[in-house]
């Protein structure tokens, strides 16, 4: 990687990183104030670009939505009809609606575009990962100072190292790419969360208070710490109040009234929401532990250890810096909230909070997809890298004193990401790709087989008037899609307490499938009716039409 694209990904000015945080006092809180420190925009377009080209070519992989990604699709084409229904399938979720309404106009290429967003914002919340360790790691001052040429570009090598591990370590988490790829939008909302602290960090806090309006429009969780930051810019900034005061009303407004025009019911769905799947965590002996277990597999165990040793010796350094001060222990506090420590210690807080948040909302009843742990994870990973970072920063300064110092930098990076690539369970437990790019392609050939399905019965017209139709309860919102009618005109195996659908059994028309390549057939077929049958790979048809 040149020191080009390293500039890019981390810093937009070296001065900004390292040189110390001003005092609390001489920060500008006006919005738009000129901040010559300030990241140029032309970083963002860079990287937007860049995770929108990785996200658009990974189309050419065998790609589906999934089940909530396929309930989305339906909603986006409602809305543009005038006619949504929501009582079907998943819960309603704001942020991918606001894409897949106007995707909605572009017919049978919506769900190809949507995943194109999704997963480029997967990329997106990678590469953020990377220039937020990077970065951090720099402001802790392992930079390269005034040094020019070769020694300039080695002596990043501490901040690289840092920027790669979180990078990494993003992407093998638990279930990241596997979510990313089926259309899930945690990812994208992870992207946002940490570009909301980079623009923070830039000084910009209407910025980052506007960029996480929308990772709230797909977490409710996050509502909690999106609004204090909103208290702490109202307070900070009267300039701001108006903003502040228009998105708290707004998201709301968008999570629960389209549930309204939807349901009839405004706090719909919620009550879907406490109705989970059987194979929920909140259906498990103690909810809150099992959740909390699996954010504890979010990240490598080096990786989360140095983390709570890095928030720990930030949180003593911290202490220290307060008990000096003799008065004004709120201005020192504020300052301390712009300096490295302040920063890394925040995210530790926040991510430990956001799994305590999960868990308890599980125990409470909500699902507790692991999923929704992927903010938190995130952070945690972050502020784990940048303690490798700073680690091997030490040992270079070490190395320094017997060798020249910026080739030491570079030699004690080597090393410390020998060390970290020598423990165990390293990439293949955490990533079991084979596993992966076999459930991926099944899924990918359940969409395909659905359409050609459909086409040899006649087309989607001739399928909907045989009747009913019943189906796996997995790919209701899928084949209503694809037949053009709401998901709640599709009978399935989910309880009619949720799914307030019409009888079972003895439906004209059954597509019958697999949830995954090992489950068993569904729905099951009734012998004492005759059924014209047509098969695919993954799905078969059935009609018995009157």
């Amino acid at each position: 990687m040149s020191y080009l694209v390293l500039k890019h990904l981390v810093f937009a000015s070296p001065a900004q990183l390292t040189a110390p945080a001003p005092a609390a006092g001489q920060r500008s809180w006006a919005a738009g104030a000129r901040d010559s420190r300030s990241t140029s925009w032309r970083v963002y377009f860079v990287l937007v670009l860049v995770s929108l080209l990785v996200g658009s070519l990974s189309l050419l992989y065998p790609s589906t939505p999934s089940y909530d990604p396929w309930g989305w699709l339906l909603w986006g084409r409602e809305i543009i009809h005038l006619k949504l229904n929501t009582l079907g399938a998943n819960t309603f979720k704001p942020l991918p609606v606001l894409f897949t309404v106007p995707f909605a106009l572009f017919g049978r290429a919506q769900p190809d575009l949507w995943l194109a967003v999704a997963r480029s914002g997967a990329v997106f919340a990678v590469l953020m990962a990377f220039r937020l360790a990077a970065r951090l790691t720099l402001w802790f001052g392992a930079g390269p100072g005034e040094r020019r040429g070769v020694s300039r570009f080695l002596a990043l090598a501490p901040a690289a190292l840092a920027g790669a591990i979180a990078a990494v370590c993003v992407v093998i988490s638990p279930s990241y790419v596997r979510d990313a790829v089926l259309g899930y939008s945690e990812c994208l909302g992870a992207g946002l969360v940490l570009l909301a602290v980079d623009r923070h960090l830039d000084d910009k806090p209407r910025q980052a208070f506007l960029i996480g309006f929308f990772p709230a429009l797909d977490r409710p969780e996050i509502w909690a710490f999106w609004g204090l930051y909103g208290l702490y810019l109202w307070r900070r900034d009267p300039g701001a109040r108006k903003l502040v005061a228009a998105l708290f009303v707004l998201v709301p407004c968008l999570w629960f009234l389209p549930e309204l025009w939807g349901s009839g019911h405004l706090f719909h769905g919620v009550t879907r929401a406490l109705h989970p799947r059987k194979n929920a965590a909140t259906f498990a002996t103690c909810p809150f532990c099992t959740e909390m277990r699996a954010a504890s597999h979010l990240a490598l165990g080096r990786v989360q250890v140095v983390a709570g040793v890095v928030a720990l010796g930030a949180a003593f350094v911290i202490w220290r810096a307060l008990a000096r001060r003799a008065s004004g222990l709120g201005a020192a506090a504020r300052e301390q909230a712009h300096r490295p420590q302040g920063i890394v210690l925040v995210l530790a807080v926040v991510a430990v909070l956001w799994f305590l948040e999960i868990s308890a909302m599980t125990q409470y009843g909500f699902s507790g997809n692991n999923r929704y742990l992927i903010i938190g994870g995130a952070l945690v990973i972050v502020v784990g890298a940048v303690g490798w970072g700073l680690a091997a920063w030490q040992l270079g300064v070490l190395l320094g004193r017997l060798i020249r110092p910026v080739p030491g930098a570079a030699v004690a990076a080597l090393a410390a990401a020998a060390v970290f690539l020598a423990f165990p369970s390293w990439v293949g437990a955490q990533f079991p790709a084979h596993k992966l790019n076999r459930a991926l392609r099944y899924q990918a050939e359940l969409r395909e087989d659905l359409a050609k399905v459909i086409a040899r019965a006649g087309g989607a017209g001739k399928v909907r008037a045989c009747g009913s139709i019943e189906t796996e309860n997995f790919q209701v919102p899928m084949v209503a899609w694809y037949l053009d009618i709401e998901a709640n005109d599709i009978t399935d195996q989910l309880p009619t307490t949720i799914a307030n659908r019409g009888t079972k059994g003895d439906s004209p028309v059954i597509l019958q499938a697999r949830d995954t390549g090992t489950a068993a057939l569904q729905p099951k077929v009734p012998k004492n009716k005759h059924y014209t049958e047509i098969k695919q790979r993954t799905f078969n048809l059935f009609e018995h039409c009157r």
